[in-house]
């Protein structure tokens, strides 16, 4: 806007200065585009594991140090005054006297240090006496960055390991996250700055702490745990591979979007697919998208995330028919504590009811929804799953407090559409049946006046235009506010079928001559070139057009 705003007023001062003549033609580009899609500044980029990027480093509320924030280092005020006394006579009189210590050989920001022993103190539940001993062991240590670095490994043992306690240490007024004493005694001091040293004499916890971030290394020391300590009846006794481990890392990294939706079946291990032989990640780690979608969410994944339009995960499991990633879904938010404020559940079961109710910011469509219509990672519409229809309507039976079925059934979007014209559209015959049967209305019509007939003619599936007709008795004969029937919506969209059986068998009557016009229309359109169509196209808008045996007659063909 400040740049067009540029360009009228230097057009105005140079037509002011030179004559008419001379002056140069000043082009204004007018933003067509829709208003959704207009920004100022351009967008932050959002990728599926942008949470997940650096496990522990996003917010999450269920750590009490969520709000944690290193002093302003710019402040004029000494740093010290930000912080308890103990903490500052610890740091002055203990640490800053030692003869080894790196703070005496080259300059370091004080707050940092101060601030990583007050976290250490009060949120991993360390003794001064206990920073001491890992400082000496670990001089690096009250260098670390705490936001960065120290907050996200005490989250990983605190949640991955689970050596989370509640204790009134180290003030007895109040309650705070603290790490096991039984964990935190084993714990190297290296472990927030460095991934270890290797030594024969290791720990378990050591040995891991070491090991993990290389695969190969990783893939060993699981192969040599479970041979002498796990269980000897393992059905699958093949080894752990390093591919495996890193075939999971990156599922893992992708998100719970991508595990929710199934996409990474699109995704192989050695980059894009050569043939049909290239193994998937998932089959590659030999995990399943429920399992993903368990394990990101034991470790700090939101389930409750949208996507930039407002659809949730629960949409996502529903619409690509991802059955077991929607009951891991509906499980995990069950049974974990808090309920977010975004899936607008004030039920025992949040998960149960996000399935159920949870609406699109878009559209206001439900999950049922994308049952009934079907999505993938790139296209929507491309048939329903009716299993997960089933299991949607099963829980619903069973939480009749949530929604009543034939509730949920005729749910509708913000324009009036139901889940019967969605299913009716994707062409989902199994769905439209269940749907029938449990007592979906038929003559419900959205905001255009389209009812049930429409969407079915549109999606081209001559069995569900059939079965609507002659077992659910829908009337194919009707038109909407703009006075198209169902035939014009069939010729609008190429479905020769369809349209065919409504001209001759259901005998429709193409009163306002729009179905009629439309066929004739796009016969010119792609006969002009300017169409772009192909030679298959043209020849079936070339059949539609014959329907029309009255239009036929008059151009004596």
């Amino acid at each position: 806007q400040e740049r067009r705003a540029t360009i009228h007023y230097s057009a105005a001062a140079v037509a002011s200065t030179i004559s008419q003549e001379e002056a140069p033609t000043v082009v204004v580009v007018v933003d067509r585009r829709p208003h959704e899609q207009r920004v100022d500044t351009p967008r932050q980029a959002r990728r599926l594991n942008h949470p997940f990027q650096h496990l522990y480093r996003h917010t999450d509320p269920r750590f009490d140090d969520n709000e944690w924030t290193d002093r302003d280092t710019s402040s004029t005020t000494s740093s010290s005054q930000h912080y308890p006394k103990k903490i500052s006579d610890f740091y002055w009189n203990k640490i800053m006297t030692e003869s080894n210590s790196t703070f005496a050989q080259q300059p370091i920001d004080v707050d940092t240090s101060l601030s990583a022993i007050n976290y250490l103190h009060l949120h991993g539940g360390y003794s001064l006496d206990e920073i001491h001993q890992l400082h000496k062991s670990f001089p690096p240590l009250l260098e670390i960055d705490v936001i960065r670095h120290l907050r996200p490994k005490m989250r990983f043992l605190k949640d991955c390991l689970d050596g989370c306690i509640v204790s009134s240490y180290p003030n007895p007024q109040s309650s705070v996250q603290t790490l096991d004493p039984k964990l935190k005694a084993a714990l190297p001091g290296s472990f927030y700055g460095s991934s270890g040293s290797d030594n024969n004499e290791s720990s378990l916890l050591e040995q891991f702490l070491l090991m993990h971030r290389k695969p190969k290394q990783f893939a060993a020391m699981c192969n040599d745990w479970r041979r002498k300590y796990g269980a000897t009846n393992i059905d699958n006794n093949l080894p752990i591979t390093s591919e495996q481990v890193v075939a999971f890392d990156k599922l893992f990294q992708r998100g719970i979007l991508s595990a929710a939706r199934d996409d990474s079946n699109y995704v192989y291990s050695d980059g894009p697919k050569r043939d049909d032989n290239s193994p998937s990640l998932l089959s590659t780690a030999n995990v399943t998208s429920a399992q993903l979608v368990t394990y990101l969410i034991q470790h700090g994944a939101n389930a409750y995330e949208t996507d930039v339009r407002g659809a949730s995960l629960f949409h996502w499991a529903a619409g690509c028919g991802n059955l077991d990633a929607l009951k891991a879904l509906v499980v995990c938010c069950n049974t974990r504590n808090g309920i977010s404020s975004n899936s607008n559940s004030t039920l025992s079961t949040p998960g149960t009811s996000a399935a159920l109710l949870w609406k699109a910011s878009r559209d206001d469509a439900i999950p049922l929804h994308w049952a009934a219509a079907g999505a993938g990672p790139k296209e929507f519409g491309i048939g329903g799953s009716v299993d997960v229809c089933n299991y949607l309507l099963s829980i619903c039976n069973d939480e009749q407090s949530i929604v009543t079925q034939r509730k949920l059934i005729n749910a509708q979007t913000k324009d009036g559409n139901t889940v019967l014209m969605w299913s009716a559209w994707s062409g989902s015959l199994e769905i439209v049946k269940l749907l029938i049967r449990n007592r979906a209305e038929t003559g419900v019509s959205n905001r255009n006046g389209c009812v049930v007939a429409h969407w079915a003619a549109s999606g081209g599936n001559l069995d569900v235009c059939k079965y609507l007709a002659g077992v659910a008795n829908v009337n194919f004969d009707v038109e909407n506010y703009a006075r198209n029937t169902p035939l014009s919506h069939a010729v609008a969209y190429g479905r020769t079928s369809v349209a065919k059986w409504l001209r001759e068998v259901m005998l429709v009557d193409d009163v306002s001559n729009n179905a009629q016009n439309l066929a004739l229309d796009f016969v010119n359109w792609g006969e002009s070139g300017l169409g772009l169509i192909s030679e298959e196209e043209q020849a079936e808008r070339k059949k539609i057009s014959e329907l029309f045996t009255d239009w036929a007659e008059e151009m004596g063909q």
